[in-house]
């Protein structure tokens, strides 16, 4: 098998822990910069938890997987808000490098009247602890939606979030603009999400263009799997996720 071969003949400790973690599928590829999956290979490859469901799916033509909260999730998060740990998980492990994945969104009429379609990438996520980072587009809120959202929706359609104790709120209220900017994105469409991250610092670009950049990351270093995130009211469609 070409996942033995390649841990038995690399001497970084880190490249081999990456390639035991994908010996699990065989629709996993392995590329000489790092891992990617279509489909069926995401389907596969990724799990639900017991806040999302994870599905094989064609949507705008093109065959994906969709995601969703279940029921219980949907409800909950209904009573007392979402920005929780609501992603399904490609466990192969990332601490820097770089994260791209198409995305695209629809709402399922299911959640609160500001439901905006969210979907997105969690990283560094831990998930006995349920902790996490993200970045996630708000679909309603891009300036490709016909008519465009009136201020200050418009430049909201991105945001970095941390999980616990630093969502939208609190990142609002202390850093106004800081951690969430427009985008050319829109209810409906495809877009292609690239996640660069080293160190403390992370580069978000949407279709090729840079929409969002941080520089201090609650969570920088830290091991983890990827999370395919999405929230309240969402139904989520991800594919070609490549991590390097």
């Amino acid at each position: 098998m070409e996942v033995e071969r390649a841990v038995a003949t690399t001497s970084d400790p880190s490249r081999r822990r990456l390639l035991r973690s994908l010996a699990f599928g065989a629709c996993n590829a392995i590329l000489p910069v790092g891992w990617s999956a279509d489909e069926p290979g995401l389907e596969s490859s990724a799990r639900s938890t017991r806040r999302v469901g994870i599905a094989a799916a064609g949507w705008a033509g093109v065959p994906c997987v969709s995601v969703e909260l279940r029921d219980e999730e949907q409800q909950r998060v209904l009573r007392t808000g979402g920005n929780g740990p609501t992603y399904a998980i490609v466990p192969v492990p990332f601490s820097a490098g770089t994260l791209e994945v198409d995305v695209a969104a629809e709402l399922t009429g299911r959640g609160a009247p500001e439901a905006r379609g969210f979907v997105g990438v969690s990283f560094h996520v831990d998930e006995a602890a349920e902790t996490y980072e993200a970045v996630y587009l708000r679909m309603t809120n891009g300036r490709l939606n016909r008519p465009m959202p009136p201020a200050p929706r418009i430049d909201r359609a991105v945001q970095y979030v941390a999980h616990p104790g630093f969502h939208y709120a609190v990142s609002r209220e202390r850093y106004p603009g800081r951690y969430e900017k427009g985008a050319d994105i829109g209810l409906g469409l495809w877009h292609r999400l690239r996640l660069e991250v080293e160190r403390s610092r992370l580069r978000a670009m949407v279709d090729g263009r840079e929409v969002l950049a941080v520089d201090d990351l609650r969570y920088a270093g830290r091991e983890g799997p990827i999370g395919l995130w999405i929230d309240d009211g969402t139904r989520g469609y991800f594919r070609r996720l490549r991590i390097s």
